[in-house]
């Protein structure tokens, strides 16, 4: 009997302790992606895809130019700007 007890105690730790790290992956995961996103100021990064590791396209607005963008290690450059009417 005294074994089983210790076995439950075991596995509920184990699975409280999975869950905490599940939250916590999660978590981190969310912040890291809203930490590129900004909302309000005259330059705002609207999205990022990765392409690669060190590769982005990045859609950015500064004011009333929309760009696109490729950043990788060489630098940023500007593909394609749209401007916005009125």
């Amino acid at each position: 009997m005294s074994n089983s007890v210790e076995l439950l105690k075991f596995l509920s730790s184990f699975v409280i302790l999975i869950v905490m790290m599940g939250g916590l992956y999660y978590y981190l995961n969310r912040l890291k992606r809203g930490s590129f996103v900004n909302k309000g100021g005259d330059v705002q990064i609207l999205q990022m895809q990765p392409l690669g590791k060190n590769m982005f396209l990045c859609l950015v607005k500064a004011k009333d130019t929309t760009m696109l963008l490729a950043c990788d290690g060489g630098g940023i450059k500007v593909l394609k700007e749209w401007q916005e009417n009125g």
